[in-house]
């Protein structure tokens, strides 16, 4: 899958697009319109590639008839896979990202709290680089969690990020060694990983959930497992009683509504 490596700037985009140019410093917003109601996001600064790279869809209308194809109560609301257009009964959406892969911006100021607009990405086995999946979004829905779930989240955290350690240097090995790759050298391969592995933890300090966030969690809610492994780009400001709604309806075996939730126009603005 293509890679971005550089996008425009955000005047660029939308003088491209003919839209009114944004001005520098000042928040930008979006506001996604489906067929259940609006939900507008703030987009953070700090991550510009996945901030840019939602306005260039959105103001190129690429969001129109597109559905939220996977809906999990407690958990997230996720949309933007274009082949979702098609609006065919019963079939599993998901895979489509528009043909490019965003590069990760995973920073630890921003964290999975109810509202936070994420990426959506392939597993860190066959993606370790975490790169996010051009078109597709998230909104997180998430519940309310206790310091002794908390507790248990953070081990599973650390579990996540030692798998995800391991695929990294197998897919450096890889590159370094393309013998490595081979299936006769699978054993070769797992015993030098496992190795890099366990060096890199034994400098580590184990991750834990910092108490500020912990608050919000008991507080306000999120999905906390998420922390650390995904890109987080900008969070909801308006129309969160939209996410819940949309949290509610009733799904199929794969997640996805059974009656359509459809994303029918967006809008970018500042003021």
């Amino acid at each position: 899958m293509k890679k971005i490596l550089a996008l425009f700037s955000l005047l660029f985009v939308m003088a491209a697009c003919g839209q009114e140019q944004l001005e520098e410093g000042k928040p930008v917003y979006v506001t996604v319109s489906t067929n259940m109601g609006d939900v507008t996001v703030m987009l953070y600064d700090d991550t510009p590639l996945h901030r840019d790279n939602f306005i260039k869809l959105c103001q190129e209308n690429a969001y129109e008839g597109v559905l939220f194809h996977r809906v999990i109560k407690d958990f997230v609301v996720q949309g933007g896979d274009p082949n979702s257009k098609a609006h065919e009964p019963g079939v599993l959406y998901g895979d489509g990202g528009g043909g490019y892969t965003v590069p990760a911006e995973i920073l630890p100021n921003h964290f999975n709290k109810r509202g936070a607009l994420i990426d959506a990405k392939e597993g860190d086995d066959v993606n370790p680089e975490r790169e996010s999946a051009g078109t597709q979004f998230c909104f997180i829905q998430g519940k309310v969690w206790n310091d002794e779930e908390l507790d248990g989240i953070e081990e599973r955290i650390n579990n996540t990020r030692r798998n995800w350690l391991y695929y990294v240097f197998q897919s450096r090995l890889k590159k370094q060694h393309p013998e490595l790759a081979d299936e006769a050298h699978a054993d070769e391969l797992h015993m030098q990983a496992s190795l890099l592995l366990e060096d890199t933890l034994a400098q580590l300090k184990p991750l834990v959930i910092p108490e500020e966030h912990r608050q919000v969690y008991r507080t306000v809610g999120g999905s906390p497992h998420l922390d650390g492994s995904v890109s987080i780009f900008g969070e909801v400001v308006e129309g969160f009683d939209i996410v819940e709604k949309i949290s509610l309806v009733e799904t199929d075996k794969n997640d996805r509504p059974l009656q359509d939730v459809i994303i029918l126009k967006t809008k970018v603005f500042q003021k």
